[in-house]
């Protein structure tokens, strides 16, 4: 089935009322809309939002199961359509299986399918249907993972936790989802208002709007979502300029809540980015050190870095929200703000006119690839750096056309085009600066918040010791995001020290603020009254249930009983994390420390060693490895622990100072002398370095 034919009869099905509550119950749909919002929803049921997700039927399946097969040289497939159902055989090792498909996921370029593996649980099948068309590569099976790389049992094989669709996608690809996940049974009960993406997804109050239009009354489908104000082109040097009110943050919070890689904060449809979801930072391995975009972390992250966002410009400027498809196409869209006299011009991109590189996305919105097929573009809009691209290790867009080049030849270009260019203000310099720099930066309201809120975390060690009336300022930031890291950094702190101001944080008006203040105080082991706070204490123990389906759930709810002495049922937690995920460190982690603080240093190494099996070479657990040995008194293999441990984590210079103590210690002085010397060299005002090579 062709692509545009399949989006079709799937969104003509879903528009006239063929969208399901999980239980079955037909509910209202987009076809409540369409008497008085006629234009919307047919452009609404053009876009993939309408096929986000579907029940597996005729009309919306695009893969071929007709009895095509994938094979590789871990698993054969066979895909098959009997009785009006849609079929999956499968064979991995010795294990033959039949699956029954629920659901599509997606539509374009891929189309993913779900599966029923008994406790409620949905999970997407690891092999995908190409929708783009063969000309394009498309029309066919392929693997999203590597073949022997996600074994059963193993967490992210497609039966796995990290593949589910209850705790992983189902909120972005349905509509008013609540996952109903119990934490006892550890099964999930989930249930959605609608199957796909559809109104009340951005307008939350549509179904209400509509009760009260039939009634003669007047009650609005949400607050502003909008654009407001006007755009004026930029001339010269002066940017463009908006024209009347600035929009508030409703519109690119409504979308950045699917649009975006982020946490739920609690089990109710619908939310806020920076209140009922918590944003991912800006941190490596999830981003370049320049702010690109490295892993799968979707576009808010990278828009709110922009200039555009802080300058007010909203999704709605470029897309139309209904159909999600630009409002103009090409050069075009950025020229209605970007004078294109001086933009779309040779003597500013370089670039014959109307080639490849003369598109302003080639430069300032770069391709990325997920998933094997589905190119996706940066939203942070930055300037090209190829010197910078060097230094953090991000693609450098220059070598996306030119092939036959290297980094030093895009460097030595973009230079001679832009000679003032090259200058040390970018966010990857930011990263490197000292504390006192790093003081200015933080305090700048014209610099973003995200970056602000990431640097702020980076540094909480720091500023927790020795500027917590920095950290206090923050706290009160007009920006829910910085108030959060604010709040998440006094986990560093000294109880005595840290409570007063955590406190404050239970009071404030963002969900993910009062969660992040609460949590600090339960990491410093000084929960906070329980009369007084009880409506935050239940909002906490509601996110520490719904998120402990997942492993980084379960260390959390371990360490809220750990703060409440209930240290056996935080182990059971822990081990129950790494039977889901066995290489989970984390949680390797938390175990260690109550069982050596039981002296149960035996079932430690055990349990580090069991850990390394699944996550090998990880410098954190090899180093905790080395420590305990110490205790132990096996000092060969404490040393050759640390020795390995610094040396895959040289930037840790706790690891290596461990490693030289233990070696002063154990009489082998030389070789101490020679750690440190080299650690000094990296890190020559560390005080803890120096004083130990006075004693060398």
């Amino acid at each position: 089935m062709e692509l545009n034919d399949m989006m079709k009869r799937g969104c003509r099905l879903l528009a006239i009322g063929l969208l399901m509550l999980a239980g079955g119950t037909a509910v209202a749909d987009p076809s409540v809309c369409v008497d008085c919002h006629e234009g919307e929803v047919a452009e609404w049921s053009r876009s993939q939002h309408a096929v986000a997700m579907a029940e597996a039927s005729p009309e919306v399946v695009a893969g071929d199961f007709s009895g095509a097969r994938y094979q590789d040289s871990e698993l054969a497939v066979q895909f098959l359509e009997k009785d009006g159902q849609f079929v999956i055989h499968t064979r991995e090792g010795d294990e033959k299986r039949q699956w029954t498909v629920r659901y599509t996921f997606g539509v374009y370029p891929l189309q993913q399918y779900l599966i029923d593996i008994g406790d409620g649980r949905l999970q997407a099948f690891n092999i995908a249907w190409d929708t783009r068309s063969k000309s394009d590569g498309g029309q066919r099976w392929f693997r999203l993972d590597e073949p022997g790389q996600n074994r059963p049992g193993d967490a992210m094989h497609w039966t796995g936790i990290y593949q589910n669709w209850n705790n992983q996608c189902a909120d972005c690809h349905s509509t008013g989802l609540e996952r109903h996940y119990d934490p006892v049974e550890d099964r999930y009960h989930t249930e959605w208002q609608h199957v796909a993406v559809s109104c009340t997804a951005c307008h939350d109050a549509a179904l209400d709007h509509a009760s009260a239009q039939r009634s003669g009354d007047a009650l609005a489908a949400d607050v502003q979502l909008a654009a407001v104000g006007a755009w004026l082109v930029s001339e010269g040097k002066q940017p463009p300029r908006l024209k009347g009110a600035k929009p508030g943050s409703k519109q690119v919070a409504t979308c950045g809540q699917c649009h975006s890689l982020r946490t739920s904060l609690t089990d109710t449809a619908g939310g806020q980015v920076h209140d009922q979801f918590s944003l991912s930072r800006l941190d490596q391995p999830l981003y370049y050190s320049d702010g690109r975009v490295r892993e799968e972390v979707f576009v808010l992250g990278s828009f709110e870095q922009s200039k555009m966002f802080q300058a007010g410009v909203v999704c709605s400027d470029c897309h139309n929200p209904h159909t999600g498809k630009l409002k103009i196409e090409g050069n075009g869209v950025c020229a209605q703000c970007h004078n294109a006299g001086d933009y779309d011009t040779p003597d500013h991109h370089h670039h014959p006119r109307n080639s490849e590189g003369a598109q302003c996305v080639s430069c300032h919105m770069p391709e990325a690839t997920f998933m094997r097929i589905d190119e996706r573009r940066e939203h942070s809009f930055m300037v090209p750096r190829p010197d910078v691209s060097k230094a953090s290790g991000s693609p450098d867009v220059c070598l996306a056309c030119h092939t036959d080049q290297d980094r030093a030849w895009s460097i030595e270009t973009v230079g001679s085009w832009y000679p003032d260019l090259y200058q040390p203000d970018t966010w990857h310099h930011v990263q490197q600066r000292n504390l006192s720099e790093v003081l200015a930066y933080l305090a700048d309201e014209g610099e973003p918040a995200i970056r602000r809120a990431t640097l702020l975390e980076q540094h909480g060690d720091a500023l927790v010791a020795r500027h917590m009336s920095v950290v206090g300022r923050l706290a009160q930031s007009d920006h829910a995001v910085i108030r959060e890291s604010a709040y998440r950094v006094l986990r560093h702190g000294e109880t005595g020290r840290v409570r007063n101001l955590a406190e404050h944080g239970l009071a404030d008006e963002s969900l993910a603020v009062r969660l992040a203040a609460f949590e600090s105080m339960v990491w410093s082991g000084s929960l906070p009254d329980s009369e007084r706070w009880a409506g935050v204490k239940r909002e906490y123990e509601h996110y520490v249930d719904m998120q402990s389906d997942l492993p980084a759930g379960s260390v959390l709810k371990a360490r809220y009983l750990m703060a409440g002495d209930y240290v056996y049922k935080a182990e059971q937690q822990l081990k129950r994390a790494l039977a889901k995920d066995r290489g989970y460190v984390p949680a390797t982690i938390l175990l260690t420390d109550i069982l050596r603080s039981g002296d149960r240093n035996l079932e430690a190494v055990r349990a580090i060693d069991q850990t390394l099996e699944h996550s090998p070479d990880e410098p954190q657990l090899i180093h905790l490895r080395g420590l305990i040995r110490i205790r132990l008194r096996d000092y060969p293999a404490a040393l050759a622990d640390l020795e390995r441990a610094h040396a895959l984590a040289p930037g840790q210079w706790l690891f290596g100072y461990r490693y030289a103590v233990a070696l002063f210690q154990l009489d082998q002085k030389d070789k101490a002398r020679q750690v440190t010397q080299t650690l000094l060299k990296r890190y020559p005002d560390n005080a803890q370095l120096r004083a130990l090579m006075n004693h060398l």
